[in-house]
């Protein structure tokens, strides 16, 4: 019997320290993240680098879930075949930016779990914003502005296939440390580090 009440005093002792570690975490992780720019796209479709920044809201009633938004800041560069009277492949350059909103979750003292909705992911490219070498799609004529248009459209379907993909993968962070204004934790075998953006929430 003494040995049964030990074992109970020590499995609520653990459980004790995880909850605090949890909500020590959900407290931490609280406000804006800022990682640095990464290379995630480069295939013969186009070449991208992403910067992102991870939003996550303070819980209600001091839980342990609160929301998430990922913004994302992308540069593109691409070819196109035009057909407006230019023979060689143009050397295109796009700027995007996405959002995708979602929840998280402090689990334990090192662990968050994410649950992002696909259905939230929007990608914006803006059109004014694609330049070409040589400036060539700076001339403003009604085919260059076709194609402005057309390859915005084209950008925005690639880049949001891509992200769906990557958003997908995340679910889980695994060995989160909050020190100071830094954010370290794992996304599979990924490290990543962010810098808090402002004052804690």
């Amino acid at each position: 019997m003494k040995g049964l009440i030990t074992s109970a005093c020590i499995f609520a002792a653990l459980s004790l320290v995880s909850c605090d570690g949890s909500s020590r975490l959900a407290k931490d992780i609280q406000g804006s993240w800022s990682g640095t720019p990464e290379n995630f796209m480069d295939n013969s479709v186009a070449s991208t680098t992403i910067l992102e920044t991870y939003d996550f809201a303070a819980p209600e009633n001091g839980g342990k879930t609160g929301s998430i938004t990922i913004a994302g800041m992308l540069t593109i560069s691409t070819q196109v075949l035009a057909d407006t009277g230019i023979e060689q492949p143009l050397t295109l350059t796009a700027s995007a930016r996405s959002t995708i909103s979602g929840t998280w979750t402090a689990i334990d003292d090192d662990e968050i779990t994410v649950a992002l909705d696909p259905a939230t992911l929007n990608v914006m490219v803006d059109p004014d914003q694609i330049v070409a070498e040589g400036n060539m799609i700076g001339t403003q004529t009604p085919e260059i502005e076709t194609m402005r248009s057309s390859v915005a459209q084209a950008v925005t379907s690639n880049m949001k296939r891509a992200l769906e993909v990557r958003y997908s993968s995340i679910r889980h962070l695994d060995d989160v440390k909050v020190k100071g204004t830094l954010l370290k934790f794992e996304i599979g075998n990924m490290d990543c580090v962010f810098t808090r953006q402002g004052t804690p929430q």
